[in-house]
This record gives C-alpha cells, sequence and structure tokens, in this order.
C-alpha cells in the first residue's frame, strides 16, 4: 500500500471509531451487530496476526526498528510526522490491539495476494481526524466517499488506483480492508475465524495474551518446498504455522510448525537441527555462537516447536552484527606511501 493511503488509514481509526456512535442509518430497532477482534475476522482467513499496542510500546526494541524505519524513509517520516501534528494522533495511547488477517489467494495468483483486512480497537476524537482524512488523501488528488450497507456506513478511500474501505464494528473498533466483500462479510453475521475448523485447532497452540502472536495456513507450494529441501526426509511439509513474540525483555521468539503425523514431526526436528548445526559453525565467525545456543528444535507430537528466548544483550549484539557495513562500504585503507 502506498505510503500516503497508509497514513490515512491510521488516521482513520479514530474517524471510524468516533463516528460509530452516531451512526443511526440501521435504525434504532435493528442495528447492525457489534464485531471487534477475532469476531471481525471472516471465516475465510488464511493468516492472522493479533499485535497489543500497549505491551509493544513498552518494548525498546520496537522503538528502535520504528526509528530506525523512520530514518531511512525520509518521505515516510516526513508524512507520519504530518499525521501526528495535524492529526493529533497519540498511537500508542490511542490505539490499543491491532489484528492484521489475509485472505486466500485467487487460484490463479501467487500466496500472500489475497484481501487484507485490519482490526483496530481504539479511541480518537472525530472531527479533527476527519478533515485530516481528507487533507491527507486529497494532497494526491485522492477522495474520500461513504454508502450504507447492511445499516453501517462504509468509507471509501482512493489514492490513484489503489481503494481502502473501512467501517465500524462497535464504538472502540474500525475495520479496514482492500476488499468491499472480505468487509462486508466481516462486519456481518456469518461464521467467523473461530468457527472455523483449520483456525479453531490452531488456537490452543498459542497465547494470545503475547504481545504479538501469529497463526496461518501453509501454501501447499511452500509444503512442498520444504519437502524438496529436505532430500525426502520429510513426507509432507507443514499444514500451518503458529508463533508468538515478545519483544518487552529482549525477543522471546515461539515458533511451531504443525505437521501431518508424529513421524514427521521428529523427520523434521532432526533435520532442523542439523542444519542448526550448520548455522551454528557460521554464527562463530560473527561470534554470535553463544546465541544461536540458545536456539531450541523439538517434536512435541505433531508441532515442532522452534524457541529463542533472546536476552536484551543478545538482541544488542545481533543488531549490532546486521548494522555492519560490507568492508567495501567502509573505505579504501589509506595508500602507501611511496618507497
Amino acid at each position: 500500500m502506498h505510503a500516503r493511503l497508509c497514513i490515512a488509514a491510521v488516521a482513520v481509526l479514530g474517524l471510524a471509531s468516533s463516528a460509530c456512535g452516531k451512526n443511526k442509518s440501521a435504525g434504532a430497532d435493528h442495528p447492525p451487530p457489534e464485531v471487534t477482534g477475532l469476531a471481525a475476522v471472516p471465516a475465510s482467513a488464511q493468516v492472522l496476526i493479533a499485535a497489543d499496542v500497549t505491551k509493544l510500546s513498552d518494548s525498546a526494541l520496537v522503538t528502535r526498528a520504528v526509528d530506525q524505519l523512520l530514518m531511512r524513509d525520509v518521505q515516510l517520516a516526513s508524512r507520519w510526522n504530518d499525521v501526528k501534528d495535524g492529526c493529533k494522533i497519540d498511537l500508542t495511547r490511542q490505539v490499543k490491539r491491532v489484528m492484521l488477517a489475509l485472505g486466500p489467494a485467487p487460484q490463479t495468483q501467487p500466496t500472500g495476494t489475497g484481501p487484507v483486512l485490519m482490526v483496530a480497537t481504539g479511541q480518537l476524537v472525530e472531527p479533527d481526524l476527519a478533515a485530516c482524512v481528507r487533507t491527507l488523501v486529497g494532497k494526491g488528488g485522492g477522495s474520500l466517499s461513504v454508502k450504507t450497507v447492511g445499516g453501517r456506513s462504509i468509507y471509501e478511500v482512493k489514492d490513484g488506483n489503489r481503494t481502502m474501505l473501512f467501517a465500524f464494528g462497535r464504538p472502540d473498533t474500525v475495520v479496514l480492508s482492500t476488499s468491499e466483500a472480505w468487509l462486508t462479510e466481516a462486519l456481518g453475521p456469518g461464521q467467523k475465524a473461530p468457527d472455523a475448523p483449520a483456525l479453531k485447532a490452531l488456537f490452543p497452540l498459542i497465547d494470545q495474551n503475547a504481545p504479538l502472536w501469529a497463526i496461518g495456513m501453509v501454501d501447499d507450494r511452500v509444503k512442498q518446498g520444504l519437502v524438496n529441501a529436505s532430500g525426502g526426509q520429510l513426507k509432507a511439509g507443514p499444514s500451518a504455522i503458529v508463533g508468538t513474540i515478545d519483544p518487552t525483555t529482549g525477543a522471546r521468539l515461539s515458533l511451531g510448525a504443525v505437521m501431518a503425523s508424529a513421524e514427521d514431526a521428529k523427520s523434521l526436528e532432526t533435520f532442523a537441527n542439523n542444519e542448526l548445526k550448520v548455522v551454528a559453525m557460521v554464527a562463530q565467525m560473527k561470534s554470535l555462537g553463544p546465541i544461536v545456543a540458545k536456539v531450541t528444535v523439538q517434536a512435541e507430537g505433531t508441532v515442532v516447536r522452534f524457541r529463542a528466548p533472546l536476552t536484551v544483550e543478545d538482541v544488542n549484539q545481533l543488531l549490532s552484527v546486521l548494522d555492519e557495513k560490507p568492508a567495501s562500504e567502509q573505505g579504501s585503507p589509506p595508500p602507501e606511501a611511496p618507497k
């Protein structure tokens, strides 16, 4: 999504969450049902990523990542400052939780190209943000329009050849999507993510109280790619991936691969541990051996767990190595003095 449209989406959080309390188009007798969180994610979702903004805002690692992003993208930083100054947005105070969902890709398109949905819970003020959204999209010749669907006001933001739609699910929740059909499905009374059998089986495998968690179904092409990479050690690739990240004190990472059988889980455990030994040897060259040694791979029934409990010191050391410039960028040595 274009940077200006992304920023407009953040501004929309306030417009929609405040406006919803004033919507009477559905009628007093039959108001549309309130939806928020997982209840606003269609059952056809393939990937879910949930973030507790309040917990993440206390993370030095997250703060550093955001600062680095804004430092490297001057245009994005400028636009973000325009949003903060013009719309009076304090993201960490006004937005509490965010959930991203990715829908199934069309059969003729590659994985990851399906519709996108964002569910954000928070409270912002409408008047300033309404004017701000119109101003932001207007700078690039964009537009903001509204229509009523199923008793709800659905706003459409257009910026060039890109479109984003949003509506409110309840007074503190705004739902945004790149697809009107998927947004309508999210706001409707049909089956949602917790009702889908494949997704329902994954929720017990993660800690939904973690600052960041994710679950997702694995594309068949990715499955086969892992089978090929294993040299025939695996009969089938993982059907799903689950994971959590806690960056509040370092970076505690947990990733789980859901396999078709316990036999395949043990095979993946063996394959991954062998690969980890190779990674450890390479890491020694960068003095990262002790960090790689903290990574564990263990099969638990049909789930293979990859864990990395990294401390703040571990993260700082890893980042310092990743931030190192290649020798060619560090400058050439001074020329030798003539003999």
